[in-house]
């Protein structure tokens, strides 16, 4: 699949963070790839290591990860060259792995504690998927890490990202009929692919209210953001179709509101309501806690087509409601796109974190420092 960059949860560090972070004076670093349980596992080690262990989750990605140490892999190298250890998981499975990709990467904290030496400190860390991950390991095993960075993650119930991706679905089936395959039951052969993607952006001129009121609902900058989301989300609606063995699109109780025609769509848009085995996977992973024990930053750009930074605000408002609110801050990079957050920014929210844990001083909410190289 090939979908537009901007379309995916995401896939790989090096799809995220700039790799000029990555340079010829970096320090040696050893590699080592290999296999865990039939899990493929990457480790970055820098030989003048500073003692802090990072553990990396990885997005959504159409396949399980694998890696080569003979390839560049930005998120290891980058941060090893900043003198961290890394550890990343490629899962077992692929698409929506919460429930594989948490015990699978503790095996593989575990192996690299046994085989390097326990860290003076260990953080946990992950782009979207990966950040909804981070939360979920902060959340479930405090004493294994001493904070957690989350880098453009869905930090909001995963029910309510399904729900409103599957109305945004059934509002685009209402004004567009029979464009896109689905919503449930779509075949495994539909290939959702950039050809689809252009299919869809070709067509939306022809009902300039339908597309008025999908750009509000979505809160789309761009028609580019609408077509990928359309594809993408249909894509991520077979695939947990496919895992759990029932369809996950439930809109029978969203109230459209926000554009032009919304008395129009909620009168017409055909209703869909999730089985309960739906639901309680998605329930179990993963429904945040809002409970921390231990320093957790945020990390999100300031427009993200796929993963709204209210997904934070979110979970900012539940950290308050549970009594964790001293634990958790929210900062943002200003950026358009999902991810984006370049690997200065990373490095820089990271050091935040740690500096956190150290002295017990939260950072400042708002922008993410700019790396002195940058001011």
């Amino acid at each position: 699949m090939k979908i537009s960059s901007a379309a995916i949860f995401l896939v790989f560090a090096s799809l995220l963070v700039s790799s000029s972070w990555v340079t010829a004076q970096a320090p040696e670093v050893h590699t080592e790839t290999g296999a865990l349980n039939g899990t493929s596992y990457r480790i970055d080690m820098p030989v003048k290591w500073n003692g802090i262990l990072v553990i990396y989750y990885h997005g959504y990605s159409e396949f399980p990860v694998t890696f080569d140490s003979a390839k560049p892999n930005d998120m290891g190298l980058g941060l090893a060259a900043a003198g961290f250890a890394v550890a990343q998981s490629g899962f077992s499975g692929s698409g929506w792995v919460v429930e594989q990709a948490m015990p699978e990467t503790e095996a593989l904290r575990l192996y690299t504690i046994a085989h390097y030496g326990q860290p003076k400190e260990t953080y946990v860390t992950g782009h979207s998927m990966g950040g909804l991950l981070t939360t979920a390991t902060i959340e479930s095993y405090p004493n294994r890490y001493d904070g957690a960075l989350a880098l453009c993650g869905l930090l909001e119930p995963t029910t309510w990202a399904i729900e409103h991706g599957g109305a945004l679905r059934a509002a685009f089936d209402y004004y567009y009929p029979g464009l896109l395959p689905g919503p449930i039951d779509i075949p495994a052969s539909v290939q959702f692919d950039q050809a689809l993607v252009d299919k869809v952006l070709q067509a939306l001129p022809a009902n300039p209210k339908g597309e008025a009121e999908l750009m509000a609902l979505g809160r789309f900058k761009a028609a580019e953001d609408l077509a990928d989301s359309m594809v993408f989300g249909s894509f991520i609606e077979r695939d947990l179709q496919q895992k759990i063995g029932a369809p996950v699109v439930d809109n029978h109780n969203f109230l459209y509101a926000g554009g032009a025609d919304d008395n129009a769509l909620n009168d017409g848009v055909k209703r869909y309501t999730a089985s309960d085995t739906a639901l309680d996977y998605l329930k179990a992973w993963y429904t945040p806690t809002g409970v921390l024990a231990r320093p957790m930053l945020a990390v999100h750009t300031t427009y993200d087509p796929l993963i709204p930074p209210e997904s934070v605000s979110v979970y900012s408002d539940l950290t308050q409601r549970m009594g964790s609110s001293r634990y958790f801050v929210q900062q943002y990079v200003k950026a358009d796109g999902h991810c984006h957050i370049s690997g200065s920014q990373t490095v820089a929210a990271l050091e935040e974190l740690i500096q956190w844990k150290r002295t017990g001083v939260k950072p400042e909410s708002g922008a993410v420092p700019e790396p002195a190289a940058a001011k």
